[in-house]
């Protein structure tokens, strides 16, 4: 096989939070990553020559080194000391720097593709070591599963089994918002080594998450699972990007979806609905009255 095509499927985390800060500077995590259907697609080729060439239908997407899927190519033929030429092309329907995870899904998708394409030369340990190193996010897009929990960074991931679907109207207010400045403006502790000293075992650091989870697993009721939703960094994003507020006031008063959350950290917002006819509704009412915003009805890619 010279040539693979593979689907980069977005996410939306329905919980995160932030239990402190490691010596490295990275945050230790606690959130709940659900995959959506929203997708960019990814073409790997074998071509001539040793080189790694990336190509993307999306003006703002670097195509240097700076590029997570650069870098995952990269590691990849390091590692598995894979050596044919590659050109990658991207086709970009996620919105960028909008806490949706494209960069990362891409990232991952692209550690997948040469996998297919080496014969898989490399076990699945090592994939999951480039992945961590790259990013959190990545590591749990490799895995490819629809609901999983992430802690240490974000990027020791657990996969669950649940059958859970839900329907969301995710609304990008058209401007990106870099991971980096969020993280950067939190003010949390430095934890010191060993547990947590913020807080000591899961069921302590993050109740609301197993009561998420109970919701999602046992009731599947959308009204229920509203009241658990939560994201840390929402407080610090909306106060770096006062924005974000008209955001979720619109989505509310003029969608009538109540309880919006910033995914991630940001820029996009996203509103759990009750169903896939209250979702398209909400996006008609959203994309009159405000035509600016990129307005997308997803739901969870099982």
């Amino acid at each position: 096989m010279t040539r693979v095509v593979l689907p980069a499927y977005a996410k939306v985390n329905l919980f995160l939070d932030v239990l402190g800060k490691f010596p490295d500077g990275y945050h230790e995590l606690v959130t709940l990553f659900e995959r959506v259907d929203l997708a960019d697609e990814l073409t790997l080729e074998i071509i001539p020559g040793g080189g790694i060439e990336l190509v993307c239908d999306h003006p703002g997407v670097p195509l240097d080194d700076s590029n997570l899927v650069v870098q995952a190519a990269r590691s990849y033929r390091e590692v598995s000391g894979w050596s044919d030429g590659l050109k990658i092309t991207l086709k970009k329907r996620i919105p960028i720097a909008a806490g949706l995870g494209g960069g990362s899904s891409d990232a991952a998708t692209t550690l997948r593709g040469l996998q297919i394409l080496s014969g898989g030369s490399l076990p699945h340990g090592r994939l999951v070591d480039i992945a961590r190193k790259l990013g959190a996010d990545v590591a749990f897009f490799l895995s490819q599963v629809p609901w999983a929990l992430g802690t240490d960074r974000g990027d020791r991931i657990q996969p669950l089994l649940m059958q859970a679907r839900l329907w969301h109207l995710l609304v990008y207010p058209e401007f990106p918002i870099p991971t980096r400045n969020v993280y950067q403006a939190l003010n949390v502790p430095v934890r010191q080594a060993g547990p947590s000293t913020t807080r000591a075992g899961l069921t302590d650091q993050s109740p609301h998450v197993k009561l998420l989870l109970d919701a999602l697993r046992n009731d599947q009721q959308v009204l229920k699972i509203r009241d658990f939703l939560f994201n840390a960094l929402e407080p610090t994003v909306e106060a770096l990007y006062p924005a974000l507020r008209n955001v979720k006031d619109t989505i509310q008063l003029k969608a009538g979806i109540p309880r919006p959350l910033v995914s991630g950290s940001g820029s996009t917002v996203m509103a759990l609905c009750i169903s896939r006819e209250e979702s398209e509704r909400a996006a008609v009412l959203l994309r009159r009255a405000a035509p600016d915003w990129q307005v997308f009805v997803v739901s969870t890619r099982c």
